[in-house]
């Protein structure tokens, strides 16, 4: 089915005369790419043209030249000693997998193809591409074209699939997709629904690990070496592959990790790209659901080693260029999970892409770009973004070098007074000041992404900026990210997947809506989100990455939050009542991690959190006086305050003096805590009633 760009070619091939056409056309391709379908096809047509079609199946023939040529011979109809010249004619050579005939190459090219008859036309269709020998020979750079057969577009894709059985009317987009119009793969899930009567959902038919093993049978039937099989199984989940990758997973030395990329060139299924080796789309996800089913730990264990090597790669990316590879590779790893796979549209292409910065020159496409996109009124107010911060501004283009996108980022903790009055900014301001103020020196960023190729779907250009958000996101003293849109409805799943929540709408002056969605990062930092969405990565599909619930208190009200809670240490009622049980700082403790977790259960952890600090304080000799003076007001509290002052042996003014200061050293390590978390504890933690706040040093 399909096949018309190519079945056109070739009857231009048959139909055409002179010194100017070749002589041998080379199809490659990798396995159930329909190869053996287009040379059938092209018997039909070489026997409506009227000439002899001669076809032979290298598979069924010994690949020594007396073999080949009875199967010639044979083929032909020709007698048994007949010259090549007789049995071929002016006809047409067909030769299928090609690559089974390797061993008669030299005597292929020096001796079989100069005695064939010069109207012949030659055909050969094989896994592996022609050699660079054969296109650079002088003798024969001319006479061979060569085709690369490619999976079939989504028209023809859909042809394939209800001539095999699927009902006319049903949906098959999914399976399209799934298996990237790959022809074997289409035949596998239509076989299957037929077999099954009919009642397997779509996308189950691609899935089951049968298709996959049908799959890899007709890929990846030379492997023989574990370590090759390891080799494949990285290749297939990593998005590129380099022989630094294969060295960290596999744990190798260079030189073993230069074979196996060297081994893995040589693959008629690999593709080697400016950035690093990929297999074919759909030998890798053959390979990826294959181990998934069959070594669920081992599948686990490797996307964790990638993975690793990604986030340090992306971490410690030196330029801009080096991390946008790096945040291709990640956003790569969470393809086998459905709901990001529709999301995310990976079959676009990621790093298909370029980015830059803004120049003088792309003004006007740009602006041009944004009213198209956001609507005129968002459009001339994003012009004044560009006045204001052209910095901010980073072009998306396309492969063929189009305008396919932008990203514009603002840095709302930066006054700019042709930024500061526009209304979606003072919305922005007014909700986060709702929410939790900035404090100085955070950093805040405003995004607006504008799609030009498809403003109505995410897809490559969407993808991109994707990526250039993991690099703005890692910067340092991060706070509120702000995501803003008047294509709400078409960002809202993948916002939503990454854990931002909806702080509110805006309508502009042409009718148009804004959404605007947000995430605080000083809750919750780049690292720890970013850890966050590793299990979703794994999961073949999975619900939206939670949005943040806890609360992050300005300074002046945390530092009274702190006050209230060293009161009611020992009164869970009113623990659970203090701002604090909606914090970071709330979380820390495992056994309150949980968005669900019981209020008892986190007022606990509150509390242990707090008696970490003050066991932390005791290591600080400076301190010291205001930790006894905190331990016996609050924590082993006395029946008053002129009581504690007693038990410490102290003047109630100079007692009181030790306990102001040990409130402002606790408050202020909790305020570190709740920005950067709290450091893992090295010793025993304080229990109840009596016990020793340290193990290092007895406070009295």
């Amino acid at each position: 089915m399909g096949r018309r760009d190519e079945l056109a070619r070739i009857d231009a091939l048959l139909t055409s005369t002179g010194e100017e056409r070749p002589t041998i056309l080379h199809v490659h391709g990798p396995g159930g790419v329909g190869k053996s379908a287009l040379l059938r096809a092209c018997q039909v047509l070489v026997s409506d043209r009227d000439r002899r079609c001669v076809l032979v199946d290298g598979a069924d023939t010994s690949p020594t030249v007396p073999a080949f040529l009875e199967q010639l011979r044979r083929a032909a109809g020709a007698d048994p000693a007949a010259s090549i010249q007789d049995a071929l004619g002016d006809g047409v050579l067909l030769i299928d997998h090609f690559e089974a005939l390797e061993p008669l190459q030299a005597w292929w090219w020096h001796t079989f193809l100069p005695e064939l008859p010069e109207e012949s036309l030659v055909i050969v269709s094989g896994r592996r591409s022609a050699p660079p020998s054969w296109r650079r020979d002088p003798a024969w750079s001319e006479l061979v074209e060569v085709m690369p057969l490619r999976n079939l577009p989504p028209d023809d894709a859909r042809t394939l699939l209800h001539a095999r059985g699927l009902p006319p009317g049903m949906d098959v987009s999914d399976i399209v997709r799934a298996t990237h119009g790959h022809p074997l793969a289409l035949t596998i899930a239509a076989d299957r629904y037929v077999e099954g009567g009919g009642d397997t959902a779509p996308r189950a038919l691609v899935d089951h690990p049968d298709a996959a093993a049908r799959l890899i049978m007709s890929f990846v039937d030379e492997v023989a070496e574990p370590r090759q099989r390891d080799a494949l199984h990285v290749s297939a989940h990593a998005r590129r592959v380099d022989r630094a990758l294969l060295r960290e997973v596999l744990d190798l030395d260079d030189l073993v990790a230069d074979e196996l990329l060297a081994w893995l060139r040589e693959r008629p299924y690999s593709e080697s790209h400016a950035d690093g080796l990929a297999l074919h789309d759909v030998v890798r996800d053959a390979l990826d659901r294959d181990l998934r089913w069959r070594d669920h730990e081992a599948f686990i264990d490797l996307h964790r080693r990638i993975r690793a090597v990604v986030v340090r790669r992306m971490k410690h990316a030196a330029d801009a260029g080096t991390h946008q590879r790096a945040a291709h590779d990640l956003l790569h790893l969470h393809r086998t999970n459905r709901d990001a796979e529709d999301t995310l549209r990976f079959e676009d292409g990621l790093g298909a892409y370029t980015t830059r910065p803004v120049r003088p020159p792309d003004r006007e496409a740009v602006i041009d770009l944004c009213r198209r996109v956001e609507g005129p009124v968002r459009g001339l107010a994003m012009d004044r973004w560009l006045s204001a911060c052209p910095e901010g501004f980073t072009l998306i283009e396309s492969a063929s070098g189009d305008l396919a996108g932008c990203l514009a980022t603002v840095r709302l903790d930066r006054p700019t007074d042709c930024v500061d009055d526009d209304p979606l900014v003072l919305r922005v301001r007014a909700e986060l000041d709702a929410l939790r103020p900035p404090e100085p020196g955070e950093v805040v960023l405003l995004q607006v992404a504008a799609n030009g190729e498809h403003p109505e779907r995410l897809g490559g250009a969407s993808n991109e900026v994707a990526a250039l958000s993991l690099r703005s996101w890692s910067a340092p003293g991060l706070g509120w990210v702000v995501l803003a849109s008047t294509h709400e409805e078409v960002w809202e799943p993948v916002w939503s997947y990454i854990g931002f929540e909806r702080l509110g709408g805006l309508t502009v002056a042409d009718g148009s809506e804004v959404g605007i969605w947000g995430r605080d990062f000083r809750r919750s930092d780049f690292a720890d989100w970013l850890d966050s969405l590793a299990p979703q990565e794994v999961a073949e599909s999975a619900d939206p990455l939670p949005a943040d619930t806890t609360v992050a208190l300005s300074h002046a009200d945390f530092v009274d939050a702190v006050r209230q809670l060293l009161r009611d240490l020992h009164r869970t009622d009113r623990v659970i009542a203090n701002p604090l049980m909606a914090s970071h700082l709330a979380r820390h403790r495992s056994g309150a991690r949980s968005p669900v977790a019981p209020p008892g259960d986190v007022a606990a952890g509150l509390v242990e959190v707090v008696r970490e600090a003050l066991v932390h304080l005791t290591r600080d000799s400076h301190a010291a006086n205001g930790v006894r003076a905190l331990d016996r007001t609050f924590f082993r509290a006395a029946p008053s305050q002129e009581r504690a002052a007693e038990v410490l042996g102290l003047p109630f003014s100079t007692y009181r003096r030790h306990l102001r200061q040990g409130v402002e050293d606790l408050t202020s390590l909790l305020w570190s805590w709740e920005l950067h978390g709290p450091p893992r504890p090295d010793h025993p933690s304080p229990t109840a009633n009596g016990q020793e706040v340290s193990s290092r040093r007895p406070v009295t």
